[in-house]
């Protein structure tokens, strides 16, 4: 197969070919048709003098005599020749001296003479042949006449102008093909760069190396193409990034309950430990993680890649806060805290999946419940948005130890723990939060969290009213 740059190439000399060629050629027929009809003026025009010369020459004289001593000075260039015959049509002159007292029928010049008159009476007529294409001269028009006998071969100056000009033209022509070729060719390599410079990148980047960038040296289209390229290389390397981060972090999260339960059961096996009920448990308990772990990593592997199905329906989202709190009231209290639940009475309509919504409502407490220690209070408020954002703000406060301010921004990832005291041991899966941005974006709004070290932290849910 041909490359680019030949094809682009090829079709660059095809069109310079046809073009060049065909200019040339509309070229020299018009400048020949032009120069024919300038010679046919200026020959017209020669007549014409000749004409007033003789008339005059007769008007003086009375007659012809002496006249073919004046008749040389009279041709234009040196071989032509000039015929004078008189009112009978006999020649009385010729430049030539061949044709003297013969009849200028006989000789086949009928039809091309040029009539000389004086006071309205003709008193002869004379003839113009050209040395070179032996043309006759009549009625003020260059005929066609070959010649009255043989004439020697001599210098044409207007046969010689139009192929002079025609073979100029026609080099002109090549030399304007060539510079457009080497044109054409620097232009092809200029134009074909960048397309080699994306080949490259993308035989790096499906080699795998994803940290391969291209250079954007233009503004044009291929510029813009290469940094899509580099950008789609970019994002490629992110995903590559967060693919081995995630399976890193799977495979810690797996490597703990599974190695609880592994060394449990070789304990019980090995008499170490007794197979009690406390035993069971422990390894129910893990079991029970991993199966939620699971879960929770389907569940938020739907919502990043869009296919997560949402049953939406217009709802109180209020009420949904309510029946959650009233759930979780059992756990909150074991652990010595108060749950508190604000609404307002009429709130902007909006719509949602309850299920998803419950879940949502349930993971950002479980989440307070978790960090707050026993004595504190968890809050809970929905109201109506502010004007400029049409919906609903959920609000989630505890009292809790807080969020590092460099840790705030990282929290909705997923297994991200700020602290030692957000491990696995007090019962989550890392992946709560995380699950909560997911299900909130899908449902159009957004969820954000403001906290200080050591007093607590709040997290907000925006919902958009229905539209």
């Amino acid at each position: 197969m041909r490359s680019l740059s030949w094809k682009l190439a090829g079709a660059l000399v095809l069109i310079v070919v046809v073009t060049v060629g065909l200019m040339a050629y509309l070229t020299n027929l018009g400048t020949a048709r032009e120069f024919r009809q300038y010679v046919l003026h200026g020959n017209a025009m020669y007549a014409q003098s000749i004409s007033i010369y003789l008339e005059d020459y007769y008007a003086r004289q009375g007659d012809w005599t002496d006249v073919d001593a004046v008749l040389p000075g009279l041709l234009r260039v040196t071989g032509d020749r000039i015929i004078l015959a008189d009112r009978s049509g006999t020649i009385i002159a010729d430049t030539s001296g061949d044709a003297t007292g013969r009849s200028a029928s006989r000789l086949g010049l009928d039809g091309y003479e040029a009539v000389v008159t004086v006071n309205g009476t003709q008193v002869g007529s004379f003839y113009y042949i050209s040395s070179g294409a032996a043309s006759m001269m009549g009625g003020g028009m260059m005929g066609g006449m070959m010649g009255v006998q043989p004439m020697p071969a001599s210098f044409n100056p207007e046969a010689e102008f139009l192929s002079g000009a025609g073979g100029w033209l026609w080099v002109a022509g090549l030399v304007a093909a060539a510079v457009a070729l080497v044109v054409g060719v620097l232009l092809t390599r200029q134009i074909l760069r960048p397309v080699r410079a994306l080949t490259e990148g993308a035989r790096h980047v499906s080699r795998g190396d994803l940290s391969y960038r291209v250079d954007a040296t233009s503004r044009d289209e291929f510029g813009e193409l290469v940094q899509s390229f580099n950008s789609m290389a970019g994002s490629l390397a992110e995903a590559e990034q967060h693919r081995r981060r995630l399976t890193a972090d799977i495979a810690h999260e797996l490597r703990t309950p599974l190695t609880i339960i592994e060394g449990t059961v070789d304990g019980m096996l090995d008499g170490v430990f007794p197979a009690d009920s406390e035993r069971l448990t422990s390894v129910k308990e893990q079991a029970a993680l991993l199966t939620r772990l699971i879960g929770d990593l389907r569940e938020l592997s739907l919502a990043e890649s869009g296919q997560l199905k949402l049953d939406v329906a217009p709802g109180d989202i209020a009420d949904v806060a309510r029946r959650k709190l009233t759930q979780m009231e059992v756990t909150a209290r074991e652990k010595g805290l108060r749950l508190n639940l604000n609404t307002e009475p009429s709130l902007p309509p909006v719509s949602f999946d309850r299920i998803r919504m419950e879940q949502v409502i349930a993971n950002l407490l479980a989440n307070a419940i978790q960090h707050t220690p026993a004595g504190g209070s968890i809050d809970v408020s929905v109201t109506a948005a502010p004007a400029s954002e049409s919906g609903v703000i959920m609000v989630v406060t505890d009292t809790g130890e807080g969020i590092p301010a460099e840790h705030l921004p990282h929290i909705f990832e997923r297994f991200y723990r700020a602290s030692d005291s957000r491990a696995r041991a007090e019962g989550g899966t890392g992946l709560g939060l995380a699950i909560v941005k997911h299900l909130v974006q899908a449902h159009g709004g957004r969820v954000w969290a403001e906290s200080e070290p050591g007093k607590g932290s709040t997290f907000r849910v925006w919902l958009p009213a229905k539209r």
